[in-house]
């Protein structure tokens, strides 16, 4: 009896450790989203003058840091693609096997 209960605990703590795992690398990245598109929101709506400032002949800081934004977008979506190829896909797949012991 105490052997099949071993295997649905295996199988939490598993799941357990994934979700720990994206948690601690999702929330910093969504912070640092987050204050990007609200900061630029902000600064847009509040700080007209500033966002018209000229940076290199026609382009202004507002369109600047609007590109900085889809930059550090998709420089988000790589950092996660490659954590989630090292580190996610593994622990899933080890969270999967762990599942499916439990339930044979």
């Amino acid at each position: 009896m105490a052997r099949d209960e071993a295997h649905p605990d295996a199988a939490q703590a598993a799941v357990q450790s994934l979700v720990a795992a994206k948690l601690r690398f999702l929330v910093p990245m969504t912070i640092i989203f987050m204050v990007g598109y609200i900061g630029l929101t902000v600064i847009s709506g509040f700080a007209k003058g500033l966002m018209s400032v000229k940076v290199v002949g026609s382009l202004n800081l507002g369109f600047t840091l609007i590109a900085f934004n889809y930059v550090l977008s998709w420089v988000l979506a790589l950092v996660y693609e490659r954590i989630a190829n090292k580190i996610f896909d593994p622990l899933a797949s080890r969270a999967a096997a762990a599942s499916r012991r439990s339930a044979a």
